[in-house]
């Protein structure tokens, strides 16, 4: 049906729906969401209706069937269930940017790589030494981690001061970040093993990796086997979200129909359609139908499921699954002489300077090397200044951040407390302080 034919209550519609998908996909919507769950969060959990909030993430959430029971608390569905869309989406992002991202370039990706193992071995390095000798050690994996939804709605607060390829540059950043978060958390922050059920999980992911390479594209077979794969990776002791990247890699990502035969085999089926007399009539006829089904079929088999994943995962994990994990997770109750106590201990001294000062110096350090001894080089447009704000910036650790602290402090609520607290504040110090240098100093440096 043509604009002109629409009547006033479509078009009216119309007018409110262009403007509404345009916020809701854009990059500081999902930023904006975040933010907001998060100081809910915080509210929440410094009212008088905190027994409210602490009931409703630890309720029990389940079914049962004749002898078979299986539930668990709201939080841990949360972290164990849907935040591993969350890394199946970055998986997804993973495979893309080595295949046709910055990642695939080879000079990109030595500097990418170089600074952010920078930016994870530093801050690392850092909490270790004010944690030494400590039962709070185990936190050593919580500064390395750069929260890329936050981290990309701060840039785009200065989007006019910076270049273009900034923003890809502190995605890719943060992607070979979650790489290396993913492999701290399956290493380091998994307890007991079950050989068996980590056999099985990797039998599974090694029949989807075979599935794809036979050319099946059928998405509820990699749901229904990615699920099973899921399930035993938890059973298992290692920590389901390794589960979620370790799928998202077997998800296809080349078109079974090249580019050029799409365009081919589309002109020949709309100037076959053509000749006929009179307007296609895709209700009324059912030849009609089957021929714009065709093209369609065409276009399907041109992209990829790795794109079309992304497209379908996106906005649901956005504006949903991670403003969800910060609500659950964010809600740290303090008073101001907790806060600085928090910030004294030996946890927030490592998480505060690891997230400021070891990302700057690891980041920006590495970046300053790389350019010195022609290890690798930055996109066009880009120089040394820029990425001293991106590592400013990169501090803000929050979810990948507050997930870690989570699996390493879960029996250990006065640490977990000291850890969430010290996340907040170091993540509000980064972002400002990013923020001030990219606005003030990396514009005047590049002039």
């Amino acid at each position: 049906m043509s604009d002109d034919t629409n009547n006033i209550l479509q078009r009216g519609l119309n007018n409110i729906q262009s403007p509404f998908s345009n916020f809701i996909r854009a990059q500081t919507t999902s930023s904006l969401f975040l933010l907001v769950a998060t100081i809910v969060a915080l509210w929440w959990a410094n009212s008088d209706y905190v027994s409210t909030y602490l009931n409703l993430v630890h309720t029990p959430v389940g079914f049962f069937v004749g002898d078979i029971e299986l539930q668990a608390s709201l939080k841990h569905i949360i972290n164990d269930g849907l935040m591993v869309i969350f890394f199946f989406l970055i998986g997804l992002e993973i495979k893309r940017e080595v295949l046709a991202g910055d990642l695939a370039e080879p000079k990109n990706r030595r500097m990418l790589i170089s600074c952010a193992v920078g930016g994870m071995v530093c801050p690392a390095v850092i909490y270790s030494l004010f944690n030494w000798s400590f039962d709070s050690q185990i936190g050593w994996g919580i500064p390395m981690a750069t929260d890329t939804a936050f981290a990309l709605g701060v840039l785009t607060l200065v989007r006019k001061h910076i270049p273009a390829g900034l923003l890809a540059f502190i995605v890719g950043l943060a992607i070979v970040d979650d790489i290396g978060a993913i492999l701290v958390i399956a290493l380091f922050y998994t307890q007991q093993i079950s050989v068996t059920f980590l056999f099985t999980s990797l039998t599974l992911i090694a029949f989807l990796v075979a599935a794809n390479y036979a050319g099946v594209r059928q998405p509820v077979f990699y749901i229904i086997v990615g699920v099973a794969a899921w399930w035993t990776m938890l059973q298992s002791g290692i920590h389901p979200t390794f589960a979620g990247v370790a799928i998202a890699l077997t998800i296809p990502a080349r078109p079974l129909l090249a580019p050029g035969k799409l365009l081919d085999k589309t002109k020949n089926k709309i100037n076959a359609m053509q000749k006929h007399e009179g307007q296609v009539d895709v209700l009324g006829s059912r030849q009609d139908h089957d021929q714009v089904q065709k093209i369609r079929e065409y276009a399907e088999h041109a992209s990829t499921p790795l794109r079309r994943w992304e497209d379908v995962l996106d906005l649901p994990v956005a504006l949903f699954i991670l403003p969800l994990f910060a609500l659950a997770n964010a809600g740290v109750a303090f008073s101001p002489g907790s806060f600085i106590e928090s910030l004294q201990h030996p946890i927030g001294l490592g998480i505060v300077t690891g997230l400021v000062v070891g990302k700057l110096v690891g980041i920006s350090g590495v970046c300053w090397l790389g350019l010195r001894y022609k290890i690798g080089s930055l996109p066009k447009g880009i120089n040394l200044h820029h990425v001293i704000g991106v590592s400013l910036i990169a501090g803000v650790g929050f979810t990948m951040s507050l997930f870690i602290a989570t699996l390493g402090f879960d029996a250990q609520p006065l640490h977990l407390h000291s850890a969430k607290t010290s996340i907040l504040f170091a993540s509000v110090i980064s972002a400002t302080l990013g923020l001030l240098y990219i606005r003030f100093v990396a514009t005047r440096g590049c002039s």
